[in-house]
């Protein structure tokens, strides 16, 4: 199992898709942090750590990664070789989502100690003495390490269902970006939102559960929030292991 993560994790050194990825992240992460501190939202510690834990945004960039990971393989057919490396596709697919939430880890530790590197110093301007130990900081980062591990996972498994990259692609970041926010904007349906990615993302994220109040829809508990996103990591990559198992893969 060590090499087959070994092997995935060359397949994505090999090209340049996560750099830019990377920088794309990296570059929303800035803009999370830059954008408050300019305007004067933040005025308190628990607003400070609300920013950084908004760091989690970047889970659509992630999932993205996760998406590529195996849709490439069809697409160039490489996932050929692969399997006739390793005939287990279980093993495979085991490898393939350990691989993309380390990923998903090494991405949130760089967008972190980016907004890090420019938060704290802007913070200690405004008299705002926050630093990693802080009250509710810990607890802001690690939602963003645990949001972003997930989604490595969630794109691996849209990508093992659909096989397309492109329709992998566009149909997860429409959903991901607008039709989950649409959800939350419909009367009808708007108590499924926290059980959607989005919300349960925001569950997981959310510092103060006092505000808790998503136009008249309330977060899940942060067990619900992580018990409903691995839901959505781990339910699409079973799925699209089964299916594929079952498919020709040329």
């Amino acid at each position: 199992m060590i090499n087959l993560v070994r092997a995935e994790f060359l397949k994505v050194r090999t090209t340049q898709v996560w750099f830019w990825l990377l920088l794309a992240a990296l570059a929303l992460s800035a803009l999370l942090v830059i954008a408050p501190l300019a305007s004067g939202d933040i005025s308190t510690e628990r607003d400070a750590a609300q920013m950084f834990a908004n760091a989690s945004t970047a889970y659509i960039i992630v999932f993205v990664l996760g998406v590529l990971g195996v849709t490439t393989e069809f697409r160039y057919q490489t996932i050929t070789a692969s399997v006739l490396t390793t005939p287990s596709r279980w093993a495979l697919v085991t490898a393939k989502m350990i691989a993309f939430a380390l990923l998903g880890v090494a991405y949130a530790a760089a967008c972190v100690i980016l907004q890090l590197a420019i938060g704290l110093p802007w913070l200690a301007t405004k008299h705002l003495g926050v630093s990693p130990a802080s009250p509710d900081m810990p607890r802001a980062l690690l939602a963003v390490f645990a949001i972003l591990a997930l989604f490595g996972i969630v794109g691996l498994g849209v990508g093992a269902l659909l096989r397309n990259q492109i329709v992998a692609v566009v149909l997860g970041v429409l959903f991901l970006a607008a039709l989950q926010n649409i959800v939350l904007a419909i009367p009808v349906v708007r108590y499924a939102w926290p059980y959607l990615p989005g919300g349960s993302t925001a569950s997981i994220s959310a510092i103060d559960r006092s505000t808790d109040n998503f136009g008249g829809v309330h977060l899940l508990p942060v067990w619900g929030g992580v018990g409903v996103l691995l839901l959505w990591a781990f339910v699409p990559a079973v799925i699209g292991a089964v299916y594929s198992m079952n498919r020709d893969i040329t």
